[in-house]
């Protein structure tokens, strides 16, 4: 019962994540381009509060600017987040470079194939520079799953030795 607990807790938020990336994936260009253009407006709302002073030339640039920082973070933090759930997924792997590794191979094959996947929704196209920004999340996600494990590894082993020493 508990490996089934365990199981469950560990590889439904990657699968839901994976899940999710499959289904933006799956709008259009243009609700796409609603969905960050959204942001971006409220970006330039809170931050940028002349903008509509500027030339249309300077609202041009800075609204492509934000686009492409919008849409560009959100390939980074998501595969930051798939690979730390992959990381958390194959927890059983106990060589913490392996695991590491094969959790970035796992986000880089399914950015892979999320970009292939764009090349069949209307207006979008599979860039290979995405599936880098996404393994360079991913390589992120990696360096704080290893952190977080070896210094819960560490807490535990104080823990140990400073109850043993009781």
């Amino acid at each position: 019962m508990q490996r089934a607990k365990d199981i469950l807790l560990r590889w439904l938020p990657l699968i839901v994540l994976c899940v999710l990336i499959f289904v933006f994936s799956s709008f259009s260009a243009d609700d796409s381009s609603e969905q960050s253009g959204g942001i971006v407006d409220l970006i330039i709302k809170e931050f940028f509060p002349d903008f509509h002073e500027a030339s249309l030339p300077q609202q041009a640039a800075l609204t492509d600017l934000l686009t492409v920082l919008v849409r560009k973070s959100a390939h980074f933090s998501e595969y930051a987040l798939l690979e730390w759930l992959a990381f958390s997924a194959f927890h059983r792997i106990k060589m913490y470079l392996l695991r590491w590794g094969l959790a970035v191979l796992f986000a880089f094959v399914y950015a892979c194939t999320d970009e292939f996947h764009q090349t069949f929704v209307a207006g979008r196209a599979g860039l290979f520079h995405d599936v880098l920004v996404d393994t360079s999340g991913a390589l992120l996600g990696a360096l704080i799953a290893c952190f977080i494990s070896v210094f819960y590894a560490a807490h535990r082993i104080i823990k140990e030795r400073s109850a043993a020493d009781n």
